[in-house]
């Protein structure tokens, strides 16, 4: 992994986090019923649950495709 993609991934990372964590404050002091305030947790988990799902199949195509330009790359300088 190249320096510029850890950086890169090291950012996701840091904002991700950073979001995460800005929603979770934000619900937490909101002014609702507990039972509201759970529903809206539960629904916000599922929702991000989703997207890193997403996330992780995008990276598993991304690092597929690198691996096999790598391969490629290998095998033309045979």
């Amino acid at each position: 992994m190249t320096t510029e993609m850890r950086c890169l991934l090291g950012a996701s990372l840091g904002f991700l986090s950073g979001v995460v964590m800005g929603l979770g404050l934000g619900v937490l002091v909101a002014p609702q019923s507990g039972s509201r305030t759970r529903r809206h947790l539960r629904t916000m988990v599922e929702d991000m649950s989703e997207q890193a799902g997403e996330w992780v199949e995008d990276a598993k195509v991304a690092l597929e495709d690198l691996i096999d330009r790598g391969k490629k790359l290998v095998a033309k300088e045979r």
